[in-house]
């Protein structure tokens, strides 16, 4: 039996021309139109009710729209009103025609948003000049209307932040953020308790860009209202065994609030947001400034270093996972006590894995170098060491992620 050789499969690929939709003609009086639109490549449709023309435009993605406003009129000027007014069809190029050439219904088209017109008779060479200027210009507009919200949505993530750091006696406190982008996952916070704890938070929303900043704005707020149930805004969650959280952590203990405010956050996104993926690494610490009491919950985050006067360090590894991966995870918080001279540098870990020009990352090393240098003085000659550090060993690369950083002393107070 001969056996016959396989044939090989051919797979083609079927391109869509780009659709225009032919306002104000059906086929029958826009025949010559549809066939020079044609030649050029493009799928044409032709529709005479304005209704049932927004309809088609809502449901399919076309090229551009051609208007015929002899045959329109004043509804024709209306209907461009409509797209331009339209949050989904405001960006859409429109081209008006009119085959008696009247400029004033023209020129009144333009006013009302119509981006360039047609003459009776054209071209495949006017026709593509006019629909390029068209869609270059949607273009330009879209950019520019994007630098926009991404300025305001820049506005309000810097907001989130504290606008100044607590002052508090016997305790120094500095922090910073450099975002890789416009907007950052990245987050810090520092709030006093009434008990008369400072409260600490620096996370890392996983991913970068729009949605990490989304994200960012939901944890930070959560993790502060409920721990600062008063300042922040109380909070109830939706179900779950988080329901009467608040009432009971105003009398909590540093550990209780801690713990309840990372299992409260965790719970929180788990649950009710547990299919966009997204979760944070976040270190919480609470200071009593008079004893010294250190309190911390790392969740998942960088290890915290407790900086002593003679340039030994102290790691504050995580205690528990990320928050937002897995519902009812359980974070543990441990005590110590952060001795007077002494220095918490919390940071994410942006800073480590920053690249310099050639490739080389940061890395831990040489963090400790800058910090050890630095470590008698105050947490702003801290924090703004390791950025100089930071900018000198990384040029003028572009930054490889956010970097967030939140230093804390313990001093004597006649210092």
């Amino acid at each position: 039996m001969t056996e016959l050789a396989p044939v090989a499969e051919t797979k083609t690929t079927l391109r869509i021309p780009p659709r225009v939709l032919i306002v104000g003609r059906n086929y029958k009086d826009a025949a010559a139109l549809m066939q020079q639109l044609i030649g050029e490549g493009y799928m044409v449709l032709a529709e005479v009710e304005v209704d049932r023309s927004l309809s088609r435009l809502r449901s399919a993605r076309f090229e551009f729209v051609l208007v015929d406003i002899d045959v329109l009129r004043a509804a024709g000027q209306t209907f461009i009103e409509t797209l331009r007014g339209d949050e989904q069809l405001a960006s859409l190029p429109v081209l008006v025609t009119s085959p008696s050439n009247n400029m004033d219904a023209i020129e009144r088209s333009l006013e009302r948003g119509a981006d360039d017109y047609l003459p009776t008779v054209f071209g495949p060479a006017l026709l593509k000049v006019r629909v390029n200027a068209a869609l270059d210009r949607r273009r330009i507009q879209d950019g520019e209307y994007l630098r926009r919200e991404i300025s305001v949505a820049r506005t309000i993530q810097r907001d989130f932040l504290p606008e100044s750091l607590p002052e508090v006696r016997d305790l120094e406190l500095e922090a910073a953020l450099r975002p890789a982008r416009d907007v950052s996952g990245d987050f810090y916070d520092c709030f006093l308790l009434a008990s008369g704890e400072v409260i600490l938070v620096v996370g890392d929303v996983c991913d970068k860009g729009v949605g990490a900043a989304l994200f960012m704005a939901l944890f930070r707020s959560l993790i502060r209202a409920s721990a600062d149930p008063v300042g922040g805004g109380a909070m109830q969650m939706i179900g779950g065994r988080h329901t009467m959280v608040m009432q009971a952590i105003q009398s909590a203990s540093p550990a209780e609030l801690l713990t309840r405010v990372a299992g409260f956050t965790n719970d929180y996104i788990a649950r009710l947001h547990g299919r966009t993926n997204m979760f944070a690494t976040v270190f919480l610490a609470s200071i009593e400034p008079y004893s010294g009491e250190l309190v911390y919950v790392n969740a998942g985050h960088e290890p915290a270093l407790v900086i002593a006067p003679d340039g030994t360090f102290e790691e504050l590894r995580p205690t528990g996972p990320a928050l937002g991966m897995l519902p009812d995870s359980h974070f543990t918080a441990v005590t110590r006590t952060l001795e007077r001279g002494h220095s918490l540098f919390a940071f994410t870990d942006g800073l480590v894995e920053a690249h310099s020009p050639t490739g080389e990352v940061y890395g831990a090393a040489r963090l400790r170098e800058v910090l050890r240098a630095q470590r008698n003085g105050p947490p702003s000659e801290l924090v703004r060491g390791v950025l100089d550090a930071l900018q000198t060993f990384g040029g003028h690369s572009e930054p490889h992620d956010d970097v967030t950083m939140l230093a804390a002393r313990l001093v004597s107070s006649d210092e």
